[in-house]
């Protein structure tokens, strides 16, 4: 209960302060107008390391945000900023930020680097084949 208020707080200040806009904005200034349109692809491809490595709040209330407002300045929907996003979650599971994988990793008595050359070996395939599968019916568009 608290985490979801902190989060509301954190969220809260951040785009009525107006830094996600700006951080949007100076996420913009160095991409050129050209390549606006597949932020959705961008988007979910970084979503795969960022999942790996990052909290899921630092993501969905750090990261996310600041993409959607990217993306709102070319037209782009945020519902595929959000599906885009949500790819990287795949990963997130095998990475060191996952809580649950080390109650696992200490139930069944494995090291995290064991585990993460066996399920990485998995799961960077069937995550790129969720992105082919996104583009492809449209629930990630790339341009």
């Amino acid at each position: 209960m608290i985490l979801v208020l902190a989060a509301g707080v954190f969220t809260g200040i951040m785009t009525d302060s107006g830094m996600i806009k700006d951080m949007a904005d100076a996420a913009l200034a160095v991409v050129p107008d050209s390549m606006g349109n597949p932020i959705p692809l961008v988007t979910a491809v970084l979503a795969l390391p960022l999942g790996f490595f990052m909290s899921n709040d630092g993501y969905w209330f750090g990261v996310v945000p600041v993409l959607t407002e990217s993306a709102a300045h070319y037209g782009i929907d945020a519902n595929q900023i959000a599906r885009a996003g949500a790819i990287g979650r795949i990963l997130h599971m095998m990475g060191p930020t996952s809580a649950p994988l080390w109650v696992l990793l200490g139930l069944v008595k494995a090291e995290l680097g064991d585990f993460q050359k066996h399920a990485l070996r998995w799961g960077v395939p069937v995550s790129l084949a969720y992105i082919a599968f996104a583009v492809l019916t449209g629930a990630v568009t790339v341009s």
